[in-house]
């Protein structure tokens, strides 16, 4: 998910009358220029499918209808319908650094009309072969846009990638729909909106300046979850060469299936009566507010459905049965602190260590060093994140791909006293180097926004994320070391190396983080 609504400090984009024009396969675009790039361009709020409105809600998306027109790209999209759920978190962490949290970022309105995608190009001439990096939102597949403030992708480009960012239906309109429980009805529509807009670059990104051959899927949270789906679903096979996961890996464990779709459907179904409505005939307005009502504590997001999703992904994963891909991923060092209830954190933690035996002798370790708040995020970080996370690493280490993993551990200035630490989405402003007026930034965030911009480019664009600046970030499938990232970079071994091990022996919980 999002977690920062931040501003990126550099020129915006232009519009004049010499708007930079792309012929594609399915369209003219016309985009804003771009003064840094004399040849390249912004093209905002690019539609990649039909709408899924009207009959064509809860339906597979559709190819849009080709009028010859060309499509003005100049305007980001409404998000797909979500609420002020996402809004509401900027708002509580931007109030945690001392800002106001009446500045938190809002999408440019909401519709269930969502599936655009924008395009950020330092070299819009046809066939120029640049990487291509497509980014997935996160934001526990109920919330986030493809825009968010965070997702500015003009300086990843500037290293020379095109940058990609999509949406996808979300929530109830996403991940349900009527007579789920029959084998063969599509669920999974969100997942599919994601497939769709892959499949879009590949017909139509030479046009803008890129290599369909190079396509690196990367996302954050949910958005890292649905790149790990990807991997493991044979749809989106041939689709990208490439995958940065970051705080993803809960998608290996447990899955809804069709039956839980279905009673999820049935609940909103029930709900909607209050609005004199059905799920064909509500409002998306409507679908959301009995959503919230009636599935508060509903797993949103992929579902093993026997086609798209074939199995569980464990079972994928032991089956071998990837799509092979050179793979970054990581995690940050407190992924969990800013969920723990300070009230219950030991009664939690004498819980977790009542249900996982195997690994209680290292979690009453690590308590006598760390006390019981810091165990506990940790232990909570490992199960839903490290360790699932690096059995997908190790399953992809066996083949001929690349394989690098990373621990983000930096604390900004305030962090460790507002209860953050190094928080989930931690690194999302380093990654896309957007930090805004009120999160604090000194040289040391600077630098560490430089290695990730480059870095991230560098793996887009060769699968391996090195590029000559002295620290060598070791291949994980060549050594098992991980690179940990903070004022100090150095290899290590995995932080969760010992508790991962135990846990195998113990099973994990189907929880992931918001």
């Amino acid at each position: 998910m999002a977690l920062l609504g931040l501003v990126a400090a550099c020129a915006s984009p232009v519009a004049n009358d010499n708007l930079p024009e792309v012929v594609a396969t399915d369209a003219t675009y016309q985009g804003l220029s771009w003064p840094e790039f004399e040849n390249g361009g912004i093209f905002r709020g690019i539609p990649f499918a039909a709408p899924p409105t009207g009959s064509l809600r809860w339906q597979p998306p559709q190819p849009l209808h080709k009028d010859g027109k060309p499509v003005v790209a100049t305007r980001y999209a409404p998000a797909c319908i979500q609420g002020d759920y996402i809004v509401d978190w900027y708002a509580s962490l931007i109030e945690s650094f001392g800002g106001g949290p009446e500045t938190a970022a809002r999408p440019h309105g909401e519709s269930e009309d969502c599936l655009y995608l924008n395009i950020w190009s330092p070299d819009a001439t046809p066939d120029a072969d640049l990487p291509v990096m497509v980014w997935i939102h996160g934001g526990s597949y109920k919330g986030g846009w493809s825009y968010e403030p965070n997702y500015d992708g003009r300086k990843l480009a500037e290293q020379g990638v095109i940058v990609v960012s999509i949406a996808y239906r979300l929530g109830a309109l996403g991940f349900l729909g009527p007579n789920a429980a029959q084998d063969d009805v599509p669920i999974n529509f969100g997942t599919m909106d994601q497939i769709a807009a892959l499949q879009w670059v590949q017909r139509n990104i030479s046009a803008f300046g890129g290599d369909p051959s190079n396509v690196t899927i990367f996302g954050e949270s949910a958005g890292a979850s649905s790149v790990g789906t990807l991997i493991i679903m044979p749809a989106a096979k041939g689709l990208f060469e490439r995958a940065i996961s970051q705080s993803g890996g809960f998608e290996l464990l447990p899955r809804p299936e069709r039956e839980d779709a279905a009673t999820g459907f049935d609940k909103l179904a029930a709900a909607l009566e209050a609005f004199g409505a059905s799920p064909m005939t509500a409002s998306a307005e409507q679908i959301l507010s009995a959503s919230n009502a009636a599935l508060a504590d509903y797993d949103f997001g992929p579902v093993v459905d026997g086609g798209l999703l074939p199995q569980q992904p464990t079972d994928r994963l032991a089956a071998g049965k990837l799509n092979a891909a050179d793979l970054m991923i990581g995690t940050n060092r407190d992924e969990w602190l800013m969920y723990l209830d300070p009230a219950t954190i030991e009664t939690d933690l004498a819980d977790w260590t009542q249900t996982h035996p195997a690994a209680a002798p290292l979690v009453e370790e690590m308590t006598a060093k760390f006390g019981p708040a810091a165990t506990l995020d940790q232990i909570e970080t490992a199960e839903q994140m490290r360790c699932p996370g690096q059995a997908l690493a190790d399953a992809l280490s066996t083949g001929s791909k690349s394989v690098y993993i990373y621990e983000f551990n930096r604390v900004r200035t305030g962090a460790l006293e507002a209860g953050l630490g190094s928080y989930h989405g931690a690194e999302l402003p380093y990654v896309f180097d957007t930090h805004d007026d009120w999160l604090p930034t000194d040289a040391v965030d600077r630098r560490i926004s430089e290695f990730m911009v480059r870095a991230w480019a560098q793996f887009a664009r060769t699968g391996d994320p090195n590029f000559g600046d002295g620290v060598i970030w070791p291949a994980y499938n060549e050594t098992g070391d991980v690179l940990k990232i903070d004022e100090v970079r150095e290899p290590a071994r995995p932080v969760s190396e010992n508790l991962c091990a135990a846990l195998e022996a113990t099973g994990m919980t189907t929880r992931k983080p918001e």
